[in-house]
C-alpha cells in the first residue's frame, strides 16, 4: 500500500461515489453546516477554512490523478513508522528495513502556511429556515501542545466546558435543560491550535443559551477556579492520559498524534507533571487570555426568523444564508 499502490479504476469509482454520497449527507447535517460555517470564518482563505471538497471537485478525480498524487506524496523521507507492542526493537527495526527497504524519495513540500489569528467581530448568524434546533459554535484561541501554559489551559478548558462535570456542562444541561449536551476542546493543527466550543439548543432558547454561555466564559476569564473544582478537573486531565495509554492501539495512537507534531513519547512526562503542578493563579491567568468573551468567534445556525431577535438583544449579528 505505500510502496506499490495501484489505485485500481474500478475501486475508485467505487470509493469516489461512495465520497459523493456522504458529503451529500453530511451538508444536510445540522453539525455539519455549523462547522463548515465556523472554519470559513476562523480562517477565511486558509486551507483550513474548507471543511469539505464540492461534489464537482470530487466527481472530477480520476484514477490516474491518485496515482500521480501518491508518487508525489507518499515518500519515506519526512514519515515516521510506530511499532507498539511486545517486540524486539532491533528484530522490528530489521523487518522494517526488508520490508521498506526500497521505498525512496522526498515528498513534495507540503509546508502549511500559519493559521491567521482569530479575529472577533459580528456574530455570525446562518440561517436554516424550519430548524428546531440552533447550533451553537464559538472558537476563541488556544496554545500548541509545547507551550509552557498548555497544561493550565487544558485544565481551564475542562472546568469551563470540558468534560460532563464542567461549569457550562452544569449550567446550560443540568440545571436549565437547553440542551442534551454540550463540550468544548482543543483543537489542534499543524498550523495552530484553537479551542472550540459546541451545543445544539432548542430554537426557543437560543438567546437565553448564549447569554449563559457567555457568563460562564467571563466567569473562568475572571475569577480563578475553586481548589476542589480545580482538582477535580486535574484528576480528569491525568486519568484520561493513563487510560488512554492502557491499551496497545491507545498507546499507538498517542505516539502517532505526537510524532505528527514532532514530539516523542518522552513529552508525556513534561505535559503530565504540569498538570499535576499548575496552580489556581496559572490556570486563571492563562483563562483570561484566551478564554474571554471578548476574544471569541461565534456561528449560530438555525431558523433566523425564529432566533435574529433572541441573538441582537445580546450582540451585534450579521447573518448569512446557508
Amino acid at each position: 500500500m505505500l510502496t506499490d499502490a495501484t489505485y485500481p479504476d474500478e475501486e475508485v469509482v467505487t470509493e469516489r461515489e461512495r465520497l459523493v454520497d456522504h458529503i451529500q449527507v453530511a451538508q444536510s447535517q445540522p453539525s455539519h453546516l455549523a462547522r463548515v460555517a465556523l472554519l470559513k470564518r476562523m480562517f477565511v482563505t486558509h486551507p483550513y477554512a474548507v471543511q469539505t471538497p464540492g461534489l464537482d471537485e470530487v466527481r472530477a478525480v480520476e484514477p490516474a490523478a491518485l496515482r500521480e498524487l501518491h508518487a508525489d506524496r507518499v515518500r519515506p523521507a519526512g514519515s515516521i513508522l510506530v511499532l507498539v507492542g511486545d517486540i524486539d526493537p532491533e528484530q522490528a527495526i530489521d523487518v522494517a528495513e526488508k520490508m521498506l527497504g526500497g521505498w525512496s524519495g522526498v515528498a513534495r513540500d507540503g509546508d502549511i502556511p500559519p493559521a491567521p489569528a482569530l479575529e472577533p467581530g459580528p456574530l455570525l448568524l446562518v440561517d436554516r429556515p424550519g430548524s428546531v434546533q440552533s447550533s451553537l459554535r464559538i472558537a476563541l484561541p488556544a496554545l500548541t501542545r509545547t507551550d509552557p501554559d498548555y497544561a493550565a489551559l487544558t485544565l481551564a478548558n475542562l472546568v469551563f466546558g470540558g468534560y460532563f462535570s464542567s461549569r457550562w456542562v452544569e449550567n446550560i444541561r443540568e440545571d436549565k435543560g437547553y440542551t442534551y449536551g454540550s463540550h468544548s476542546v482543543i483543537e489542534h493543527f499543524a498550523a495552530g491550535s484553537s479551542l472550540v466550543a459546541a451545543a445544539d439548543v432548542a430554537t426557543g432558547v437560543t438567546g437565553p443559551s448564549l447569554l449563559e454561555t457567555t457568563y460562564e466564559l467571563g466567569r473562568i476569564a475572571s475569577l480563578p477556579p475553586g481548589e476542589e473544582e480545580l482538582e477535580q478537573a486535574r484528576r480528569y486531565a491525568l486519568g484520561t492520559l493513563r487510560l488512554g495509554m492502557s491499551t496497545q492501539s491507545g498507546l499507538a495512537a498517542l505516539a502517532t498524534v505526537y510524532a505528527g507534531f514532532g514530539l516523542r513519547l518522552d513529552h508525556l512526562r513534561e505535559h503530565s507533571a504540569r498538570l499535576a503542578s499548575a496552580t489556581r493563579e496559572e490556570v486563571a491567568a492563562v483563562a483570561a487570555r484566551h478564554l474571554a468573551p471578548s476574544r471569541a468567534v461565534t456561528v449560530v445556525l438555525g431558523d433566523a426568523e425564529q432566533i435574529e431577535a433572541q441573538l441582537t438583544a445580546l450582540t451585534v449579528v450579521e447573518r448569512s444564508a446557508q
